[in-house]
């Protein structure tokens, strides 16, 4: 199934304390590449104190295709700060797919500092929805950052596709996701369906 892939892009963005380097985000892109698929992992800066608006300029800069091959793939943290991003996109773009691993668009009791990018823009789910009808969510019963109900929360507002992993942590390198097969299944379906 080598080469299939061919002439699509795909990002991913980290999250919160993360890089590049980090989690399965490099071993999905290996796995990607290998079928023709050009894949960027975006360092987000200073992931360690994250300003939403520096995450925002981020992205603008960095994103240099938003077309229906175009793939979005974001953990944690990335998952609100890309869904901005995308709901900041002009109304008659359309992205080939989304897919969000544990990702919340509500505070987080655990985690308050992160409060100021949940807080404004308000998630405009229609407007998400109208970019890509491939939309998945991947969501970790046992996750002690995200609870799991958040996770659910934002599959439900989406409309997307929602997999459940029952031990899944936060999907954290040193909880042992390394890997993360479910995640290329689901985008490795997306970018392989036909378009409507």
């Amino acid at each position: 199934m080598s080469g299939d892939l061919g002439g699509k892009q795909v990002y991913i963005v980290h999250g919160y304390m993360a890089s590049p380097g980090d989690h399965w985000f490099g071993w999905l892109k290996t796995r990607l590449e290998a079928r023709g698929a050009r894949v960027t992992i975006l360092a987000m800066p200073d992931s360690s104190d994250p300003d939403p608006a520096a995450w925002q300029r981020h992205l603008q800069q960095s994103v240099e295709r938003q077309d229906s091959d175009s793939y979005f793939v974001a953990h944690s943290l990335g998952c609100i700060a890309l869904l901005h991003y995308l709901q900041s996109l002009p109304a008659d773009t359309h992205i080939g797919g989304l897919l969000l691993v544990a990702g919340f668009s509500a505070s987080l009791p655990t985690i308050p500092q992160l409060d100021t990018f949940t807080r404004s823009p308000a998630l405009d789910a229609d407007r998400i929805i109208g970019l890509s009808n491939q939309r998945a969510v991947i969501a970790s019963r046992n996750d002690d950052a995200v609870p799991y109900a958040l996770t659910v929360d934002l599959s439900r507002q989406l409309q997307a596709q929602l997999s459940t992993v029952e031990e899944g942590g936060h999907f954290l390198g040193r909880e042992g996701f390394t890997t993360l097969p479910v995640a290329y299944d689901l985008l490795a379906a997306m970018m392989s369906a036909r378009p409507d």
